[in-house]
Formats: C-alpha cells, sequence, structure tokens
C-alpha cells in the first residue's frame, strides 16, 4: 500500500466530535476505493442530510460530493449528483445537476460506480436516525436502496461517513454500535465495498480526491479559496445550517471553516513534492525565532536556502546568518506571501490567523522536526510515548556506547533535530523522543524504526480523547512501509521499516494492523511470535525467526539490574539488535550499566 495515502487515511480521522474515528477506521479502505474510482466509466455521488427542526440541508456532505465530481470530470469520468427533493436546493447552490430521488436510475445510467457522501442509512429497524437518535424517516428518502440494489448488480460501492448512521458504516456496524454514541439505535446496517470514515465527512471527500491524486501523480484538489466559497455558498444561496449547531453559518459539525482549510492543504501536502525537494534553493519562512527557529534557520541557511523570519518579540540574530528578511512584533501574510515553504514554530498554534492566511494561499506549513527531517540523510530512530521517552534515548545511547558504538540524541525536551544535523557529520543513528504535538503535523517524517512505548490519559485538554491520543502517536509509523523504499535511510540493509509496539497494552497492539511495515512486540508478561519480552530473569528475543537469550542475573559484584521501567529496556534492547548489536554486547552493556548502579 502507498505510505502517502495511508498518511491521509490517518489524516482525515483527526476526531474534533470525539466520535472514536479512529477506532471505527478500517486500514486500506481509502487506497482500495481510489483504486477502484481510477476504473470508473460512470459515478453517482449521493449526498444530502436534511435538519429538519431547522427545515434546511446541513454543510456536511454536498461540498465533499462536488469536490470528488469535479475531480471524476477531470479524469473523463461521467458524473451524476443524486439527492432528495429536501436537499435539492443545496445542490443548486453549488450548481450541481441533480437527479431527485430518480427511478430506474441504475438500470436507465448503468453506473460503474455509486459514491455517498453523508447520507443516512437505515438502521436495525428499518428507520433512519441523527446523531441525537431522533427518527427522521419522514424527511429522508430511501436512497440507502440504490446501494442495497447495486450490491445484487456487481457495481461498485463507496461510502463516506463520520458517525456510524451513514451509508457505509454498516462495514463497521458492530463496532459502531459499541463505541458510538446512541450507537444501538443510529447505527446503520447498509455496508459499502469500500467504507472511508473520517472526523467530518467533506473531509472523508478530500481524502479519497488526494488519494486519487496520489494515484494520478496530479493535484486534483480545489484549492482552499475554492473549498471555502463553495461551503459559503452553501449558506448563502442554499440557506443550509451547521448540522451541530444549527446555525446559519459556514461551519461543518460545529468546527470553524479555518479547519476545514487546515485539513484540506494537509492531505495536499501528502501528496505534492516538497518544495525542499526541489533542485534550487528556495525562500522559507520561518515562524518564531526561539530554539527550534535558531536551529531551521542555521540548518536552512547552511544548506544554501534563503530564509526570512517572522517573529513577535525583537531578535538577535546568529553572527554570520544571511537572511532574506526580518519583521517583529507580529506574523503578516504581506511579508511571507512570496515563501515557496514556512516553517512554525511550536509556539505559533496550528489554529492562529497567519497559519491559516498561508493556508488559504496554498503556501505550505511544516514543522522544524519535519523540515529538518526531509533535510536528514542519517538512520533514524524515534520514539514516543506518554512517559519514558527521554530516558528510553539515554538508556539507549548508554547500551550502544557500551558496545562501541554512538548515538546522537535530540527531540523533545532535547536538541532539535536542525542542531543534530549540523553538530554530527557521521554516518550513525540520531534517536530522537518526539511528542505527539511535534507528531500532529508530520508530513513525510519517516523514521527506520519507530517505537511506541506507552499511552496514558495525558494532554486530553488539547487532543480530547485517548482514541484521538493514540491516533496521533500513531503518526510515528504512518509513512513507514515494508521493503526499502525510495529515500529510506538506513543501514540495516533491506529489513524494511520496523514499528516496536507493547504487546500487553490492547488499544496500542492493534495497531499492527495499520502499519505497513515490519512489527515487533515487547512485553514483560508474555512471549511474543516476534520482538522481545522478559521472563524469570532473562530478557528473550525472536527477531528473525530464531530465539536469543540474555541473562539479567546479578554481576559478578551481586549486583542485580535495577529494572523499574521494563518497556525502556526492552524497547532499547530490541533497536540494539536490530542495529547489528549482538546478544553478548548486549548482556554486557547492561551489566556494565549495572555495576554503575544506573536504574533501567
Amino acid at each position: 500500500m502507498n505510505p502517502r495515502i495511508t498518511s491521509i487515511e490517518n489524516s482525515i480521522a483527526y476526531d474534533p466530535g470525539g466520535r472514536n474515528i479512529f477506532g471505527l477506521l478500517i486500514a486500506d479502505q481509502l487506497q482500495l476505493a481510489a483504486q477502484s474510482l481510477r476504473l470508473a466509466r460512470r459515478v453517482g455521488i449521493v449526498s444530502g442530510f436534511y435538519i429538519p427542526d431547522a427545515s434546511v440541508s446541513e454543510t456536511d456532505g454536498p461540498p465533499g460530493a462536488k469536490i470528488i465530481g469535479d475531480a471524476l470530470a477531470k479524469l473523463g469520468v461521467q458524473v451524476d449528483y443524486i439527492t432528495d427533493r429536501w436537499n435539492a436546493a443545496a445542490f443548486r447552490a453549488l450548481d450541481l445537476v441533480t437527479l431527485v430521488e430518480p427511478a430506474d436510475y441504475l438500470t436507465q445510467a448503468r453506473p460503474t460506480h455509486l459514491v455517498s457522501v453523508e447520507r443516512l442509512g437505515r438502521g436495525l429497524d428499518d428507520r433512519y436516525h441523527n446523531m441525537h437518535g431522533v427518527d427522521v424517516t419522514e424527511t429522508t428518502a430511501p436512497l440507502d436502496a440504490i446501494f442495497l440494489d447495486a450490491g445484487h448488480r456487481g457495481i461498485t460501492t463507496i461510502g463516506i461517513g463520520d458517525g456510524g448512521n451513514e451509508i457505509g458504516m454498516g462495514k463497521v456496524f458492530q463496532e459502531a454500535l459499541a463505541s458510538i454514541k446512541h450507537g444501538p439505535t443510529i447505527a446503520t446496517t447498509v455496508a459499502t465495498d469500500f467504507c472511508i470514515v473520517a472526523g467530518v465527512s467533506n473531509w472523508g471527500a478530500y481524502g479519497l480526491v488526494g488519494a486519487l491524486s496520489v494515484l494520478t501523480e496530479r493535484d486534483l484538489l480545489p484549492t482552499a479559496a475554492d473549498a471555502a466559497r463553495d461551503i459559503e455558498r452553501l449558506v448563502e444561496s442554499g440557506a443550509a445550517v451547521d448540522g451541530v449547531t444549527r446555525r446559519r453559518e459556514a461551519t461543518v459539525d460545529g468546527i470553524e471553516l479555518a479547519a476545514s482549510l487546515r485539513m484540506l492543504e494537509n492531505v495536499r501536502d501528502q501528496i505534492a513534492p516538497s518544495p525542499l525537494s526541489r533542485d534550487r534553493p528556495i525562500l522559507v519562512g520561518v515562524l518564531g525565532y526561539g530554539e527550534t527557529g535558531r536551529a531551521a534557520v542555521s540548518l536552512l541557511s547552511q544548506r544554501g536556502h534563503r530564509v526570512c523570519i517572522s517573529e513577535q518579540a525583537s531578535v538577535t540574530i546568529n553572527r554570520g546568518s544571511v537572511l532574506a528578511g526580518v519583521e517583529t512584533g507580529g506574523h503578516t501574510i504581506e511579508f511571507l506571501r512570496g515563501c515557496d515553504l514556512v516553517v512554525a514554530s511550536p509556539g505559533v498554534r496550528s489554529d492562529s490567523p497567519i497559519r491559516d492566511q498561508l493556508h488559504r494561499r496554498g503556501i505550505p506549513v511544516v514543522s522544524e522536526l519535519e523540515m529538518a527531517y526531509q533535510l536528514c540523510d542519517r538512520p533514524l530512530i524515534a520514539v514516543t510515548g506518554t512517559v519514558g521517552k527521554r530516558s528510553t534515548v539515554e538508556l539507549m545511547t548508554r547500551l550502544f556506547q557500551h558496545a562501541g558504538r554512538s548515538l546522537s540524541i535530540g527531540g523533545n525536551k532535547g536538541k532539535p533535530l536542525s542542531e543534530l544535523l549540523m553538530e554530527n557529520k557521521g554516518e550513525g543513528p540520531l534517536v530522537l523522543a518526539v511528542s505527539s504535538f511535534q507528531l500532529e503535523t508530520v508530513v513525510h517524517f519517516r523514521p527506520d524504526v519507530a517505537i511506541i512505548l506507552n499511552i496514558d490519559d495525558a494532554h486530553l485538554d488539547r487532543h480530547q480523547t485517548v482514541s484521538e491520543y493514540i491516533r496521533i502517536k500513531s503518526r510515528i509509523f504512518m509513512n513507514q512501509s515494508r521493503g526499502s523504499a525510495e529515500g529510506a535511510r538506513s543501514d540495516r540493509s533491506d529489513r524494511g521499516d520496523v514499528l516496536i509496539l507493547p504487546f500487553d497494552d490492547p488499544r496500542l497492539r492493534v495497531l499492527a494492523r495499520k502499519h505497513r511495515g515490519r512489527t515487533l512486540y515487547m512485553s514483560t508478561r508474555q512471549e511474543v511470535d516476534r520482538g522481545a519480552w522478559l521472563v524469570d530473569g532473562q530478557l528473550e528475543f525472536n527477531v528473525d525467526g530464531s530465539r536469543e537469550r540474555i541473562s539479567l542475573t546479578p554481576c559478578e559484584t551481586g549486583a542485580t539490574p535495577l529494572i523499574r521501567f521494563p518497556e525502556n529496556l526492552l524497547a532499547s534492547a530490541l533497536t540494539a539488535r536490530l542495529y547489528g548489536l549482538s546478544p553478548q554486547q548486549i548482556e554486557n552493556a547492561i551489566r556494565a550499566l549495572t555495576r554503575e548502579g544506573v536504574e533501567m
């Protein structure tokens, strides 16, 4: 599977409504749906969700349907838009010629595919319910019957939904019942061949068109300005309302328009070549001149790029820096509008006005971690988790050092990757402790070895739910693949990318289903098929099909290893084994650390 599409699939599962979207996601459905659409000749697109107490349509659905239709038309596919009489005004507002409750559509038009975007499917009681469990059958034409009929005719069907009650979500019916509010009442039984789950159904449309763009190697997405204009037209001319707030405003599911535009540009970032891949210097804006901003400026300048700095406060420029410009006292689009790329420091919020303005103008915005990764030619190990990131990379470094190997460490609460790249000219691996805040905005970031240590109920003030927190953590491996892909940086021959997960936590263990590389497990309770585990004072490995053992019994001084955080030790030892340290070298290193009184 294409890692770019896998990353898009993860991105559109951003879950602002707390509906456990990531838990409903079925891996690879986005790519399979897009691959199928490449063979389409005629496609019927169904949408429209009527809000009875507002007597109008909602803003989620028709804009996404239009985006998919426009993309298919560019590929030479004939498109039909289908809705019911209650939602016809919304389609007219978008200038879409629509078939209203067509009789015998499948027989007369003979489409090869049907696509549904935010359209209700019937529940167990054969009636239609909104997200609150309210029966809305009287204002919902049974357009899902077309999809049920299509299944008997060999017509490919695709459903896009965000809550469990939409056409297509019958494919995840059992999971929907268990994990969504009012699940037993609202969950639809109508499945489709492919089901795309997103935080907002319009975002699912962005994702599908993004996947088509990857497969066809052309940008089929609308501009941010055009996408915004469609939603605004839907409200102004179609009198549509936000389905959550019931207000007549250009928001979707209670989410500001700017958030949808950020998602659109996030998907575009996944399909477009990075400006840093060009064979010429580019102009890069750096938002914020703190520690990461300074490191970013230095690395970019060292690599020959022109840099301009935008900072709220006054700045003192590093000696020797040659800049294209500096602005202080605030960030302005006038100063940054000529940039090919903008690097945002952690202190510049993703929903800040300047970033929204950059998105509307199609200027890519990345983090320092992402920018530095794109300029990195060294093997990379990345460690994340709620706790233990920093202590794990430090332990890993000491294990390597005692075996005569070197690692350079940085990341969260340490040196930025940009600084590591300037300081270290060798060829050994770099190891980073990576936070969820950093992972939120990665695009191409792809470590050779990715490690997720643990998960806890932390940072929920920012991530809202544990499911969303796990989705963000999973971005550490979203770009990994089974083989050595173009541009991969590894001294581990052709083993491919590796993900290390804690087997003992079922919430994290299941992430292996979404991984495209090799997955190894670590356990403190039991033997695993592949990975490392602790049993009876022994550390055992099974990395390539053969078992190996390391003794953790007292060393010659009588000291016993101080193992307080076994996941840290398992992850460090397993990584050392992947990078060629023998079991004896690892055992000797652990014994040396034990003599030094190092806690593991």
